[in-house]
């Protein structure tokens, strides 16, 4: 009997007892090392390099028609992507590094106490990051355009700030509008339209270093996205585009990290592991305001791997000349109609 109780009460405080992941256990995911208890787990970090994938791959686009005259672009670009359930488990209900308090059992039975149970494994989410319920990225741009040709390019820098060490990114962006080589052929009513093929690629570096540890574990992002847009302009202060495409994202570790406590468990890690984010077809609905001079606010939403929102409130838009405009092509009058209209025009006179 006691043996019973003593086993009901070990179950019971290992089932309350699950803590978030510490610093060490976090970090140790992105060590590829042999042997390593918890170390290599792909899986465990894949939502950083979907989420980095999904916000740098937006904000390419403010309109599917580049104008042939000289036009700059200058803005803040925002996208917002919400932490959902698909982010905080993987691999039959673990915890990712967004995940919750949660025990992964590696015994034979999940009915033995992990204290007790040979090779068990203790693998939880990181407290900070499960708090978050939106991920974004901050950034800058600007982007010019020509004859119906537009180059886009972003960037952003900032110094160490507290944990975070490193920040930086550039990013480009090529666009090509092909309405008017055909519009022209069209109706009237059909010249609001217009399509482009675009790309976008992303390059991102963060460098971290965690409290009592030396060194910094330092995160590549690289990422690439191809779209074809489709606009409907019906007003000069008005457009609506749809886009389809696919993205791509890949996260890269390095660097190296000593515990200020040389006695303590885990005291280096070295950071290897590359992972592919979830990131694949992307189609965007977007829609974009002209209002006054230059002030050009884009949103939309992006249906994914991941679902994002598109704000880019702080959006400037400036042109210089005069737009041509769009002369439908008049049809073609045959000999044999020419001949019966003069033969009409005889026998009126």
């Amino acid at each position: 009997m006691k043996k019973i109780l003593f086993f009901a009460l070990s179950l019971s405080i290992s089932a309350f007892s699950a803590e978030w992941a510490s610093i060490y256990h976090s970090l140790i995911a992105f060590d590829e090392r042999a042997g390593l208890p918890d170390g290599n787990r792909p899986g465990y970090v894949k939502p950083l390099a979907t989420n980095l994938g999904t916000v740098l791959n937006s904000n390419w686009i403010s309109s599917a028609r580049i104008p042939q005259i000289f036009t700059i672009e200058a803005g803040m670009p925002l996208m917002i992507v919400g932490i959902g359930d698909e982010d905080r488990t993987y691999a039959n209900g673990a915890p990712t590094i967004f995940g919750d308090k949660e025990y992964e059992w590696g015994a034979i039975s999940d009915k033995i106490s992990c204290s007790t149970a040979p090779n068990c494994r203790v693998v939880n989410g990181n407290e900070t990051l499960n708090k978050l319920g939106v991920f974004t990225y901050p950034y800058l741009q600007l982007a010019g355009s020509f004859y119906h040709a537009r180059v886009a390019l972003r960037g952003m820098w900032l110094p160490a700030i507290s944990e975070l060490q490193s920040f930086n990114l550039f990013g480009f962006g090529l666009q090509y509008s092909f309405g008017h080589l055909f519009l022209h052929e069209l109706p009237k009513a059909l010249h609001p339209f217009d399509v482009s093929l675009a790309f976008g690629m992303n390059f991102s570096g963060i460098g971290y270093t965690p409290d009592n540890y030396n060194g910094t574990l330092d995160l590549d992002i690289t990422t690439t996205h191809f779209m074809l847009v489709l606009g409907y302009q019906p007003f000069k202060f008005f457009e609506v585009m749809l886009s389809l495409g696919y993205e791509t994202s890949t996260m890269e570790s390095s660097g190296h990290l000593v515990s200020e406590d040389p006695d303590s468990y885990g005291a280096e890690i070295f950071p290897s592991l590359s992972v592919d984010g979830n990131n694949g077809f992307r189609m965007g609905l977007t829609v974009s305001f002209s209002l006054g001079a230059s002030y050009h606010p884009v949103v939309g939403v992006d249906f994914g791997t991941k679902t994002s929102y598109t704000t880019n409130v702080l959006y400037f838009k400036q042109s210089f000349g005069k737009e041509p405009e769009i002369k439908e092509k008049k049809a073609k009058v045959s000999d044999s109609e020419t001949e019966e209209n003069e033969a009409t025009d005889e026998v009126t006179e």
